[in-house]
């Protein structure tokens, strides 16, 4: 993993050698000679690091000498670094000072310092060298790994095999009808036995659906705040717990939860204390509620409720252990026979042995076993490196053995998990900015650097290092998780190589004195941290309250993310070389042209995200900095407008989000913007000809939102911009529901490939369905009207025929169209009649239709027999008796009501 980092010190020391400084100012000349074989010497390390990173090292004197390396390497970064951020300083608008001090011979102290770094760096790099020489480091491992054939990556999470007859015995204990007292039932086993998953099932089994009318799923951290457990409780039972102590909070809960049949799941209880709080707002009303927990403890258990043993989950047989390991590792078209697949049918049950039948070490394996060549070779040789003995510890040494065997450059994109708290929900293009930002992942030919960030992440999740928790509709990653077992293991890996460290508490600052990156997990910040961490750290990431930090400190600073509170502008002032800033304060409001003039004199910064802060017009400064990569801004702008009066060169630029245009801008310039991927933009009052013109500039655009005014897409039309056939993505908005445009669509006037189409404040004109079903990867589609449909029927609550309504519109969807589409949603529009064709959106899985009314239920909607979630929300109950049909015909058919707070799931019976 360390020739990431050599080439990281080596690139800068190769822009550093051609400084013109060099060539002017005698001074520096010998330091030019150190640095040029520096680079020379490094060069030859980083092949001896190749080597030890594509082979299995089992010599700890290797593995000690490749850490040696590491630590000069950091060393050298930090002698770089620092000069880099003293030398430009002193050189701009002194030159002729220089000159004349040059003359005299006189040596500057920021030089002569640095060529005594360089002089010790050298003396270890001598020392370390005879080290080799001595001990005889000199051969590592074994041959290197094949390389795996990338058609041969299964894709997509299969589901885990061997919890049916665990999960029926769960179920009956859930819905015990002689019990109607408040019960838990516990799942008790240890980590990587599959307990998340067993709930899931029991969670999700038709029985438990239709039995309860609330369930709740809280995930539970080893180190969980209370008050945040609550928040979510109450958050799930649409309970605003904003500004709500623990008390008045639980009363809240109580009182909701006391009209309901519930079940609430508790999964990965660490502690007894937090059961004892939580039974306090948890209500028996002798009706049947329950609370699942799943826990590695039988204490923890033993104390929840003793009406019931703890359910020990049992290890997978021999039979089911084979059967996940092999869904894991090879692909569906490869079948095993009596012919050469024999060899390998008889390693995989080798491998599957190794396991000792825990689920999550057969998926992480044979998941590691699908990015190996399908032949008895690769298979074998891998199998002879796992000699462990029978100690216990299967699972994490299958998962090390994982690690092991990832690509140099993904294993420490893999310990970046480290940073982010347990069970956290991550966003992956926040991740995947920050990889770019730390330097993690290579320039690869015809690839952006997050482009090849995401393909990283698509491979962890092929893998099972990560998981996929949500997907968008092209398939991308947009919310991964890491299981708390593989988090353990980043944890410590990244400790081991000062890579990373996690304070949990003030107290650990004492063990990241060498660490590169600190992740904050607490909140009870009383001291600035300028007291505590190393000043040659290079990322500080946040996840508590950091208003009362200071980072003036640190001066070779380059990510700093979420920052909450009131933070003082100078803590920022002191770290010149910031590459990424993610904000979420509204203090920037009040300090609008300071900050701004600040982040104008970034001349390294890539990312600011200040979606979550409250901001102005940052128009004269943000667009000056050349190498901005993304700039995330905020919808709450003070009634500001945070747009350019007039660009830099911003060829860099990728991500513009929540913009809005403003007259100021000159069109002739916006070619600097050609690089854009993903453009929100607010053009309210824009006519028509200035929009063509903006978009006409934009080649590369995936994601366009636009948003405000009412577009007109017969005036502006698309299929003459550059981006027509790239958009993935089309979302226009218009806020002014008292002005709806009417929607009529022609042919060839929305690019034909996309795959989500968003449209909101508008009216059907005509039946739009004749158009839209012809874009055939289509997967996502939702039409909104006015927030309110005038419905003069609004009032009835007979059951009577409906009848006609004027402006009521008839729409068809015919068979064979659609043939992507997953998901539809229809709001707040005058529908009278709804034609479903047999054949019709063949795939569709997610159907909500709300405020449509006088719309009657199509009797089509039955033949849809992929679909799983269905919401239909009308003004009257005219024809709730038909959707409960539909219900009952269809047994696995559920409520969809979407998740409104993401961390965790809301599941409504009807």
């Amino acid at each position: 993993m360390a020739e990431v980092l050599l080439n990281a010190v080596l690139g800068k020391l190769a822009e550093f050698a051609v400084e013109k400084a060099f060539q002017k100012f005698q001074p520096l000349h010998g330091i030019r000679k150190d640095v040029e074989r520096l680079s020379r010497e490094l060069i030859y390390i980083k092949e001896f690091i190749r080597d030890a990173d594509e082979k299995h090292i089992v010599d700890h004197r290797q593995m000690r000498w490749v850490n040696d390396i590491m630590d000069i390497a950091y060393q050298i970064e930090d002698v770089v670094d620092i000069f880099l951020l003293e030398c430009p300083e002193k050189l701009p608008g002194m030159r002729a000072r220089l000159k004349r001090l040059a003359k005299r011979g006189t040596q500057f102290s920021f030089i002569s310092q640095f060529q005594e770094e360089i002089r010790l760096i050298q003396e270890r790099m001598s020392e370390i060298e005879d080290y080799k020489r001595k001990y005889r480091i000199d051969s590592l491992g074994k041959d290197k790994v094949p390389q795996y054939d990338p058609k041969l990556v299964p894709i997509g999470d299969l589901e885990v095999v061997g919890f049916a007859t665990d999960r029926d015995n769960i179920v009956k204990c859930l819905l015990d009808e002689t019990n109607r007292s408040l019960t838990v039932v516990s799942i008790v086993g240890p980590g990587g036995l599959g307990k998340t998953t067993l709930a899931r099932k029991v969670c999700n089994s038709n029985d438990v659906l239709q039995r309860f009318g609330k369930s709740i799923w809280i995930t539970i951290s080893q180190k969980y705040d209370l008050l945040d457990v609550l928040r979510k409780i109450a958050q799930n039972l649409t309970i605003d717990p904003t500004g709500l102590h623990g008390i008045e909070l639980g009363n809240l809960i109580w009182e909701s939860l006391e009209k309901k049949r519930y079940l609430i799941v508790l999964d990965d209880v660490w502690t007894e204390e937090l059961w004892v709080e939580i039974a306090k707002v948890m209500p028996d009303t002798k009706n049947g509620s329950r609370i699942l927990i799943t826990t590695r403890f039988a204490n923890v258990a033993k104390r929840a409720d003793t009406t019931y043993d703890h359910y020990e989950l049992p290890v997978l047989d021999d039979k089911h252990s084979l059967e996940l390991f092999l869904k894991k590792a090879i692909p569906k078209r490869h079948k095993f026979s009596d012919g050469p697949n024999a060899e390998l049918y008889s390693l995989a049950k080798e491998f599957a042995a190794k396991c000792k039948g825990l689920p999550l070490a057969l998926v992480v394996l044979g998941s590691l076993l699908s990015t190996r060549a399908y032949n008895f070779h690769a298979w074998n040789d891998l199998l002879q490196t796992m000699s462990w003995k029978d100690d216990g510890s299967e699972c994490i040494k299958i998962i090390a053995t994982s690690y092991d065997n990832l690509p140099f450059a993904k294993k420490l994109c893999f310990l970046y998990f480290a940073a982010f708290p347990e069970d956290k929900k991550i966003e992956a293009k926040l991740l995947q900015r920050l990889w770019v930002a730390e330097r993690l992942i290579p320039q690869e030919e015809r690839r952006t650097l997050e482009e090849t960030a995401a393909c990283f992440l698509e491979d962890l999740v092929q893998r099972s290092m990560v998981q996929a928790s949500e997907r968008f509709p092209d398939g991308s990653v947009k919310y991964c998780l890491v299981h708390d077992v593989l988090r353990d293991l980043a944890v410590q890996k990244a400790k081991e190589i000062n890579f990373l460290m996690v304070c949990s508490k003030p107290d650990d600052w004492k063990y990241c004195t060498k660490a590169r990156r600190v992740a904050i997990h607490y909140s009870d910040v009383n001291e600035p941290i300028g007291n505590y961490a190393s000043p040659n750290v290079r990322s500080l990431l946040f996840f508590g309250d950091s208003s009362k930090l200071d980072f003036s400190k640190y001066k070779v600073l380059r990510v700093l993310g979420n920052i909450e509170g009131e933070v003082k502008l100078q803590s920022f002032k002191g770290s010149p070389h910031l590459r990424y800033l993610q904000l979420k304060t509204p203090w920037i409001r009040h300090n609008e042209p300071e900050f701004g003039k600040w982040v104008k004199s970034m001349n390294y910064l890539e990312t600011l995200d200040l979606r979550s802060s409250r901001h102005g017009d940052l128009s004269r400064w943000i667009w000056h900095v050349k190498s901005v990569r993304h700039v995330l801004l905020s919808h709450i702008t003070s009634g500001m407008t945070p747009g350019p009066a007039t660009w830099g060169d911003l060829t860099n630029l990728q991500t513009l989000t929540d913009v809005k245009y403003n007259e100021s801008w000159e069109t002739s310039e916006l070619p600097n913007i050609t690089e854009l991927r993903e453009l929100g933009i607010d053009i309210d009052g824009i006519p028509e000809k200035e929009v063509k013109i903006l978009l006409g500039k934009l080649k590369h655009v995936v994601y366009l939102k636009m948003e405000r005014n009412i577009i007109d897409l017969e005036k502006i039309g698309t299929g003459f911009f550059p981006f027509y056939e790239n958009l993935k993505s089309l979302v226009l908005i218009n806020n002014r529901p008292k002005e709806m445009f009417p929607l009529v669509l022609g042919n060839d006037m929305l690019p034909p490939h996309l795959i989500e189409l968003k449209l909101k404040g508008y009216k059907l004109g005509s039946d739009p369905m004749p158009v839209l079903e012809k874009l055939g990867s289509l997967n996502t589609l939702q039409i909104y009207g006015a927030s309110k449909v005038e419905n003069p029927l609004a009032t009835q609550n007979n059951t009577s025929d409906m009848g006609s309504t004027r402006n009521a519109l008839r729409i068809q969807c015919s068979a064979g169209g659609f043939v992507l589409l997953e998901e539809l949603v229809l709001e707040s529009l005058m529908l009278e009649e709804w034609k479903i064709e047999m054949g019709a959106m063949p795939k569709l899985k997610r159907l909500s239709v709300m405020n449509c009314a006088p719309l009657r239920v199509p009797p089509g909607l039955i033949h849809l027999d992929n679909l799983q979630y269905l919401n239909w929300a009308t003004y009257t109950r005219t024809y709730l008796g038909a959707i409960s049909n539909i219900f009952e015909q269809r047994p696995n058919l559920r409520n969809w009501s979407r998740d409104q707070f993401g961390d965790f799931v809301s599941i409504d019976s009807v």
